[in-house]
């Protein structure tokens, strides 16, 4: 053989193990990408429903974080000499004497939802105000709290939940009060807003350790704002008292309201066909370290209702035969779901891998059928620098498990094959290549 025809040879050998080396790195790419978000793409268009009525919405948008944008001011968060109501001084262009304001907000940290109740230094007597929401990400949280300082004379309550929040606010007249949520909301959401103004809300008859608050009334209109921040449009609701979802999405599709239960949340599905693939929030399951972060459902043809629960409540008293399940979501009632499939996301912590000694090709979704659990197919969709993602299909809506799967095959070990193939398939051209030379030499 030549040493032209040897270096041939060679080339293509490495070509060969090169390229499927490349394509083993692209079977690897989301497990090897630490720097990964587990997050979804932005949404692009926002409505707000309340019963019939439909609105589309644009988020107020800035430069500057919520927090800065609403400039909630108190003894605690500006110094003696800057004038400090305890109040919103951020959000004056858009405040209103006797109305509640709920927005969108775009700032530089993500999509936050605020609200501010009434206007600072105006003419309303104040009032009291109770919103609990329902149907949110696992990552919001209260970032805003109007009247959050340490002292006898604070009142206002935030509270958050499994799949809810709640707060309750009292405030006297010329002031403001209100909050805000960030965290989950960049991608498909819908979010459930349970309005109960003056008095209706959880202070009323309560003796306040401030006088001057109204114990009824003040509250007259509840709006939502949409577009510029220096001057939004405002959309009046038609109801103080019916809840309002604000959602990801158009007025043509299907829309989902949330309820809070007694052990978890409630998904009301209404106008679906069955090609629709509706997501839907579930509760984060029984383990700190493993979320059951979204449901996607398909095959629901009109109407229907979804419990979830962050308990193994009684549905089922059997856990999967021979594994030790890291995590449940419980799906305690649905209804005109019998043809629906689901596409579950869940996220589990590595220090929770490594704590039960599981690699993440070893992890699987399991269903509940009757009394059968049935592990299905699980893959890594995503990976972060502390967390796994990982998506399974299920054929029902049903109870559902996170667990060891002993009969898993690893996608890295298939990786490894590949690549040892590779070289093989590479090594038997190359030394065909050898014995054609020798022979022609």
């Amino acid at each position: 053989m030549t040493g032209r025809q040897l270096t041939i040879a060679v080339l293509i050998g490495l070509l060969i193990v090169g390229g499927i080396g490349s394509a083993a790195g692209q079977t690897h790419s989301t497990a090897d990408s630490s720097s990964a978000q587990l997050s979804s793409p932005p949404a692009d268009s926002y409505v707000v429903e309340q019963g019939s009525f439909c609105q589309p919405i644009e988020p107020l948008s800035g430069d500057e974080t919520i927090e800065s944008f609403y400039e909630y001011r108190s003894h605690e968060t500006h110094p003696d000499d800057v004038e400090r109501l305890y109040s919103s001084y951020g959000t004056t262009n858009f405040q209103r004497d006797d109305t509640s304001s709920l927005f969108l907000y775009e700032g530089p940290d993500g999509l936050s939802l605020g609200m501010v109740h009434d206007r600072l230094g105006g003419e309303s007597e104040g009032a009291l105000v109770t919103l609990e929401l329902a149907g949110l990400p696992h990552e919001s949280q209260w970032v805003v709290k109007d009247d959050n300082y340490t002292g006898e004379t604070r009142m206002d309550e935030y509270e958050r939940g499994d799949g809810w929040a709640a707060a309750s606010w009292a405030y006297q007249d010329g002031r403001t009060d209100g909050g805000a949520l960030r965290g989950g909301l960049d991608g498909e959401f819908a979010v459930t807003a349970h309005p109960r103004f003056n008095e209706d809300a959880a202070f009323a008859g309560s003796e306040l350790p401030v006088s001057g608050i109204p114990e009824s009334g003040g509250i007259e209109e509840w709006d939502v704002l949409s577009g510029s921040a220096e001057n939004p449009d405002r959309t009046s609701l038609p109801s103080l008292d019916d809840p309002i979802t604000i959602r990801a999405g158009t007025c043509e599709e299907p829309s989902v309201t949330y309820d809070r239960t007694s052990n978890g949340i409630t998904a009301d599905i209404t106008n679906a066909a069955p090609d629709d693939s509706i997501g839907v929030q579930p509760t984060r399951g029984t383990d700190d370290g493993v979320r059951f972060d979204r449901v996607e459902l398909t095959g629901i043809d009109g109407d229907a209702l979804v419990t979830f629960e962050s308990r193994f409540s009684e549905v089922s008293e059997t856990p999967p035969a021979d594994v030790d399940p890291l995590s449940y979501l419980t799906v305690a009632e649905q209804s005109e779901t019998s043809d629906a499939e689901a596409t579950v996301s869940v996220t589990v912590s590595k220090d929770r891998l490594k704590e039960r000694g599981l690699e993440p090709d070893e992890i699987a979704l399991y269903e509940q059928r009757g009394d059968e659990w049935t592990a299905v197919e699980t893959t890594v969709s995503d990976e972060s620098e502390n967390e796994y993602r990982f998506k399974a299909n299920v054929t029902s809506l049903s109870t559902v498990a996170v667990a060891p799967n002993p009969g898993a095959t690893s996608a890295g070990s298939i990786g490894l094959v590949g690549i040892g193939l590779g070289i093989a398939a590479g090594a038997v051209l190359g030394l065909g290549w050898l014995a054609t030379a020798r022979t022609r030499d």
